[in-house]
């Protein structure tokens, strides 16, 4: 069997080199937030930050980038989604004045921009554009390829804000972006919290911890307070299963998120999450729209 290798294809790990950036990481001065990373940012690391919208993606990095601005380097957020003017009326209200900010989405400019960045903040992956024929697949592809390249050059972390496709339970495009990279973070509302809580949950991490951080959202941004603890009693998976169940037995006129938010105890947020977690599962479906919607079981799960 020819496993086209030769001898030096192989070396003692004593041997090689290990790069004196691996020593060096990035802080924010925020040590909330460089616990997040395993003690900051490893120079050169391309990560994911996934969220579903409102949830504080943008919010959370422009403090971010803010912190490390403020430390001396040099950060760049590149925006698709919104117009710099925006951006701008949102750093004015969390107080960012250092960051960098530009309309950029072609995918060679971002690479070359790295030259001069120590991190380059995209949002959102999703948004990116070329001048190449590609299609999607190419395009995703190339973008992958042409800037987690420029980073190990340049030594610029890169960031890929993700979008959650409209079922709330999957990124999209393909699996390639978050296998790709370093580091896998997510931001989501807290189910065992109230509308301004959040989990950041960091579930890939080559360089460091994973875990999930309870968080508080503000008008003046997010505060990183902690490891989330769950209770011992009893997990947060019991628990969600434990409504679900529980929800699938009340009334078909009585399943609404009113009803279910006075019945469980529930925020808004944690009611609406669980009524939709049974509808992507098929085992409820509903009827109407907004605050006055009505939820049904469906044939298999009727009583």
């Amino acid at each position: 069997m020819n496993l086209n290798l030769t001898k030096s294809s192989f070396r003692k790990v004593s041997d090689i080199e290990i790069p004196s950036s691996f020593y060096c990481r990035m802080k924010t001065g925020i040590e909330e937030f460089d616990n997040l990373f395993g003690d900051g940012i490893l120079p050169g690391c391309a990560m994911t930050f996934t969220g579903a919208a409102g949830a504080g993606k943008s919010t959370a990095l422009l403090q971010l980038t803010e912190a490390l601005a403020n430390n001396g380097y040099s950060v760049g957020y590149a925006s698709g989604e919104e117009s710099m003017q925006q951006v701008a009326y949102t750093c004015k209200r969390l107080n960012v004045q250092n960051v960098q900010i530009a309309n950029e989405t072609d995918i060679d400019s971002l690479a070359a921009a790295m030259d001069d960045l120590d991190i380059l903040v995209v949002d959102s992956f999703q948004a990116l554009t070329t001048e190449h024929k590609l299609n999607r697949s190419e395009l995703e592809r190339y973008a992958v390829t042409t800037l987690i390249s420029a980073a190990k050059r340049t030594n610029c972390a890169v960031v890929f804000v993700m979008h959650f496709t409209k079922s709330g339970n999957q990124l999209k495009g393909s699996t390639l972006v978050p296998h790709s990279v370093d580091v896998n973070f997510m931001i989501t509302l807290d189910p065992d919290g109230d509308e301004t809580q959040r989990v950041l949950s960091v579930y890939k991490n080559r360089y460091g911890r994973i875990g999930d951080y309870s968080a508080i959202m503000t008008s003046r941004g997010i505060e990183v307070t902690g490891k989330k603890e769950v209770a011992r009693s009893q997990s947060k998976g019991d628990r969600k299963a434990e409504i679900a169940n529980a929800i699938l037995e009340l009334d078909p006129p009585n399943i609404t998120k009113q009803a279910v938010m006075q019945q469980f105890n529930l925020t808004s947020s944690q009611a609406y999450l669980a009524l939709k977690e049974l509808q992507d599962a098929g085992k409820l479906k509903r009827y109407g729209r907004g605050e006055n919607a009505v939820f049904k079981k469906t044939l298999s799960n009727a009583i």
